[in-house]
C-alpha cells in the first residue's frame, strides 16, 4: 500500500525550470504518482506554466495551487531567493480518494463547485472528511457560506487565501483544469488515514474596544461615531495619525477582533488585520465585519506570536486521536502578516514545528487569510491565524 506525504522545493528563477526540478525531485523520492499535489509559489511564477508542466509529469494527479507571500516553508527550511520560490506537498494514497474543482471570476457557484469536486473524487453522495480551499482575497466569506449551506457544520474545512508579495493583487490560483487570478479552488479529501485539525490565533485581547457605527464593504468608517483610523491610532498609542495607504506590516502585532464565543470560561476571537487607512479616515480590513459589532484591539509580541502559533501543530489525545497514531505529514497555513512580523525568525518556526511534529515532511504557505472551524464548530475566515491539517496513521 502507498500512503505517504512528501515535499519538494525549487529556487530556480524560471517557472519552466522550477516545475521540471519539482517533478524530478518528487520522482527521485517515489516512483508513484501523487494522489493530490499541493502547489505553492511566489508571484514571480506563472501558474498556467506550472500547472501544464506538472500535469505532463503527473497526468493522473489532482492539482491545487495557490500563491504565497515572499516564500514557502518546508521541513527543509524557508525557501525564497530574489522573489522566486516554488514548493509542493504531495499526498500518496492509493486507497483514498481526492477530488478538485476550481472556478475563475468573482461570481461563484459554491454548491456546484463542491459537487464537481466530489464527482472528481469518485464519491458522489458521500460527505468528505475534509474540504481544503484556496480563494482570492474577498471571496472567502462567499465560499464558507456556500459550504455551510451545503453541509452545515458537519465537514471540517481548512483554507488559506491567495497572497502576493505586496498586496498589489498579483496573487494566483491553479487547479487540475485551469488557473486564475480571481476565483477559488477546493479539494475534497477522502484519505485512508486519520486527520487532525487546528485553527489558532497568536494574540490576546486588550482592554480597548468599540462599536462599528459606519461601514462600507470591508472598510470600517467609524468606531463609536469617530473616524476608525483615528480611534485605532489612539488605541495603538501612536504619536502621529496613521498615514493614508497600506499599513499591513505595521499593524501585525495589534490587529482587531470580534469575540465569537466562550470556551472554558475564556473568550475566543476571530481576527481582522487592518490592511490600509483610506482617504475617508477609515480602516480597510482583510475580512468582513458587520454594523454594530464590537471590535477589540488585540496584542502579541514576536515571541508570543511564535509560541502561540505552535498550538496549530500540536496533536493531543483529548482531540479524539488514538495514542497509537503518528503524524506522517502536515499542511500548515500561516498568515503572511505573522510571517512579516517574525522577520528573521522563520528558521525558529521551522525548528519549533520540527520539535512538535517530529522529523516529518510539512509544507507552509504564507496566506492573506485563513479559514477553519472555531471551537464550537463555527466556520470562520480570519486573519493572523494558523490553520493546519496533520495526517496520521497507526
Amino acid at each position: 500500500m502507498v500512503l505517504n506525504f512528501l515535499t519538494a522545493h525549487s529556487l530556480a528563477e524560471t517557472t519552466t525550470l522550477a516545475a521540471q526540478q519539482i517533478a524530478e525531485r518528487l520522482l527521485a523520492q517515489s516512483p508513484h504518482s501523487p494522489s493530490l499535489l499541493l502547489v505553492y509559489f511566489t508571484q514571480a511564477h506563472d501558474a498556467a506554466v506550472l500547472r501544464q508542466i506538472l500535469k505532463t509529469h503527473f497526468p493522473d494527479t489532482r492539482i491545487m495551487g495557490c500563491s504565497s507571500c515572499a516564500g514557502i516553508l518546508t521541513q527543509a527550511g524557508h525557501h525564497a531567493r530574489q522573489g522566486w520560490s516554488l514548493a509542493v506537498g504531495a499526498i500518496y494514497d492509493d486507497k483514498g480518494a481526492y477530488g478538485v474543482a476550481g472556478q475563475a471570476g468573482e461570481t461563484l457557484d459554491v454548491r456546484q463547485l463542491l459537487r464537481r469536486a466530489i464527482a472528481d473524487g469518485g464519491r458522489p453522495g458521500e460527505l468528505p472528511p475534509l474540504i481544503l480551499l484556496h480563494a482570492s482575497p474577498g471571496l472567502e466569506e462567499t465560499m464558507l457560506a456556500g459550504i455551510e449551506a451545503e453541509f452545515g457544520t458537519t465537514v471540517p474545512v481548512v483554507g488559506g487565501s491567495a497572497a502576493d508579495d505586496g498586496v498589489t493583487g498579483d496573487w494566483q490560483l491553479c487547479w487540475t483544469e485551469g488557473e486564475s487570478q480571481q476565483g477559488c479552488v477546493l479539494a475534497v479529501l477522502y484519505p485512508d488515514c486519520q486527520l487532525a485539525f487546528q485553527f489558532h490565533s497568536g494574540y490576546v485581547p486588550t482592554e480597548r474596544h468599540g462599536i462599528i457605527t459606519a461601514l462600507d464593504g470591508r472598510e470600517v468608517l467609524t468606531i463609536d461615531h469617530e473616524p476608525a483610523a483615528q480611534v485605532y491610532a489612539r488605541w495603538t498609542e501612536r504619536e502621529a495619525p496613521w498615514p493614508v495607504g497600506p499599513i499591513l506590516k505595521e499593524t501585525t502585532l495589534s490587529p482587531l477582533a470580534r469575540q465569537v464565543g466562550m470556551l472554558d470560561d475564556l473568550p475566543y476571537f476571530k481576527l481582522s488585520h487592518p490592511e490600509a487607512v483610506t482617504a475617508r479616515d477609515g480602516l480597510r480590513l482583510f475580512g468582513e465585519t458587520r454594523l454594530g459589532e464590537r471590535l477589540q484591539l488585540m496584542y502579541s509580541s514576536q515571541e508570543g506570536l511564535l509560541q502561540r502559533s505552535l498550538n496549530a501543530v500540536r496533536i493531543e489525545p483529548e482531540y479524539g486521536m488514538a495514542g497509537s497514531l503518528q503524524p506522517f505529514g502536515a499542511l500548515v497555513m500561516f498568515c503572511a502578516g505573522c510571517r512579516l512580523a517574525l522577520g528573521d525568525s522563520l528558521d525558529d518556526v521551522v525548528e519549533q514545528f520540527r520539535s512538535r511534529l517530529g522529523e516529518i515532511p510539512f509544507i507552509t504557505p504564507f496566506t492573506f487569510g485563513e479559514q477553519g472551524r472555531l471551537p464550537h464548530g463555527e466556520l470562520a475566515h480570519g486573519n493572523l491565524m494558523v490553520s493546519s491539517i496533520i495526517f496520521l496513521e497507526s
